[in-house]
């Protein structure tokens, strides 16, 4: 025997295209719960159908918290290594699985330039400064 233990309060029973007592059936064999699509497997949405651009918000969010915690103090090398490091590596993780909708990558390579050209800020860069990063 391993010694591993199964915590029951912490598991969901879900069952695809199958009939909701049976599955309130399960879920009071097992003491636990029911849960609901989509669930999330290693950060990842799964989901039998279609995921909706309401399931990547998420994503979204994920990847403005990443950036906000420092990366004002950062040189324009510094944002572009924490883009390719962590943002973008991210954003493939998810895309090598699924195809993200328009919305979602167009959101992500917005904030993914704002990032690098004004260091997280919401302030436009002028043309005066512009012409110092070239």
């Amino acid at each position: 025997m391993s010694g591993l233990n199964i915590y029951f309060s912490k598991s969901e029973v879900i069952l695809i295209n199958g009939d909701n007592d049976l599955c309130s059936q399960y879920a009071e064999l097992f003491n636990c719960q029911v849960g609901a699509f989509p669930i999330k497997y290693l950060g990842v949405p799964v989901s039998p159908g279609k995921l909706h651009v309401k399931d990547w918000v998420q994503l979204e969010e994920k990847m403005k918290r990443i950036w906000q915690f420092g990366s004002k103090s950062l040189s324009i090398a510094g944002r572009a290594t924490l883009i390719d490091s962590s943002l973008s590596n991210s954003f493939i993780y998810h895309m090598s699985m699924y195809l993200l909708p328009k919305t979602t990558t167009d959101t992500l390579d917005k904030q993914r330039r704002t990032i690098f050209w004004q260091g997280g800020s919401q302030e436009k860069i002028s043309s005066s400064q512009m012409g110092s990063y070239q």
